[in-house]
């Protein structure tokens, strides 16, 4: 596991690794650049509690948080009725650049780590993380002028499909997480980058390296997916915290 326990140095200062704590607010730590706070979204069929109020921030838990580390002070959400393709949380990690969002070098970390805990067992959870590539709000023709932003259709070769890992695969595709799973307990879980990938029913445009572009990247989503029986998507609610993210070295 990564980075866990007191978030602070010896000295009293904020680790530059540390993304997001709770304990004010759902804000960045504003190390090297970073800047914005955790958000929630999903399909048009659900709705969150607390809801989403317009363009404020969200609220976070100011009681409950992870008792091995910052405690109290938690991101905090309750989802239900998503049934199209689930509900996430997640966070941007610059500020926009024009009308696309902006990009952070995260080249010199491994991987993010966080502590978790759900109202109940979850199912259906992956981690991902966009980049200028995969991101509709991406402008990769910032960086390529034949190449533009990613759009969500279907089978399309530009597909905005993030690299991601997912808890407990059926596939088997993601071996290292295969014991993953968030439950009512509070537990650590640490995502490499060396081993996100697209989703293989789901590919979409990627570059020659076929790999999270970590010089890029956008933002990260814990998504909880919907539950699908027959081909059919169906409401996988679910009550989620959130505390403790961290860059892992």
């Amino acid at each position: 596991m990564g980075c866990g326990g007191d978030t602070s140095t010896p000295g009293g200062s904020v680790p530059d690794e540390l993304i997001a704590d709770f304990t004010k607010d759902n804000g960045l730590n504003p190390a090297d650049g970073r800047q914005g706070g955790f958000y929630v979204y999903g399909d048009d069929k659900g709705t969150f509690d607390p809801p989403k109020v317009g363009e404020d921030a969200y609220p976070t838990d100011p009681d409950n948080g992870n008792p091995n580390g910052s405690g109290p002070g938690s991101f905090h959400t309750k989802a239900s009725g998503f049934g199209t393709w689930g509900a996430a949380m997640g966070t941007d990690f610059a500020p926009k650049e024009g009308d696309f969002k902006g990009t952070y070098n995260a080249s010199k970390y491994k991987g993010v780590s966080f502590w978790a805990k759900a109202g109940a067992a979850l199912t259906g959870v992956q981690v991902s993380f966009p980049d200028i590539y995969t991101d509709a709000k991406g402008n990769p023709n910032a960086l390529n002028s034949e190449i533009f932003p990613c759009a969500y259709i279907t089978g399309a070769t530009n597909n905005c499909s993030p690299y991601l890992v997912k808890f407990a695969d059926a596939n088997g595709k993601f071996p290292k997480y295969e014991s993953y799973q968030i439950d009512t307990e509070w537990k650590q879980f640490d995502i490499f980058f060396e081993d996100t990938q697209q989703d293989q029913y789901n590919p979409g445009f990627h570059t020659e390296a076929d790999k999270v572009d970590l010089e890029h990247l956008t933002a990260m989503a814990i998504q909880v997916n919907a539950t699908y029986v027959d081909g059919k998507a169906t409401q996988n609610d679910f009550e989620l915290w959130l505390d403790d993210v961290y860059f892992i070295k």
